[in-house]
C-alpha cells in the first residue's frame, strides 16, 4: 500500500515537473508555450524604461515590467524567468531593436526572498 501511494506520487511530480521545464527542440520555450523568461506586454506607466544603445547589461527583479526603447522604437517585457536566468534581450526583443548583446540578469523578487 505504502509502496504504490509512494509511486503514485513520483510519477505525479514528474507529470507537474514536465509541465513546467523547456521544451528540448525550443529552449526558449516551456512545454506549454510560454518564453522561459516571461512575456510581452503593454508598454505601462509604471514600467523602467531603459535605452537599449546605452546599455549593455542590467539587472531586474522577477516579475518587473521593462520598456526597451531605441529610437522611436519601444517594446515591453516582464520578466518572469525559470530559474532566475539571465537572458541576451536579442533572444526576446523584436527583430532590429537590439543589434549588440544585452545580458539581463533576473533576481528574485522581494516576495521570493523571504
Amino acid at each position: 500500500m505504502n509502496r504504490t501511494i509512494s509511486t503514485s506520487a513520483v510519477l505525479l511530480g514528474m507529470l507537474l515537473a514536465a509541465g513546467v521545464q523547456a521544451d528540448p527542440a525550443s529552449p526558449d520555450k516551456l512545454y506549454n508555450g510560454p518564453s522561459v523568461y516571461g512575456r510581452e506586454m503593454a508598454q505601462s506607466q509604471n514600467a523602467r524604461v531603459v535605452d537599449v544603445s546605452a546599455t549593455k547589461a542590467l539587472n531586474v527583479d522577477c516579475g518587473e515590467t521593462v520598456t526597451f526603447k531605441k529610437g522611436a522604437k519601444t517594446f515591453t517585457w516582464k520578466f518572469e524567468t525559470v530559474g532566475h536566468r539571465p537572458v541576451d534581450l536579442r533572444v526576446i526583443a523584436p527583430a532590429g531593436l537590439v543589434d549588440a548583446p544585452v545580458m539581463v540578469y533576473v533576481s528574485r523578487s522581494e516576495s521570493e526572498r523571504t
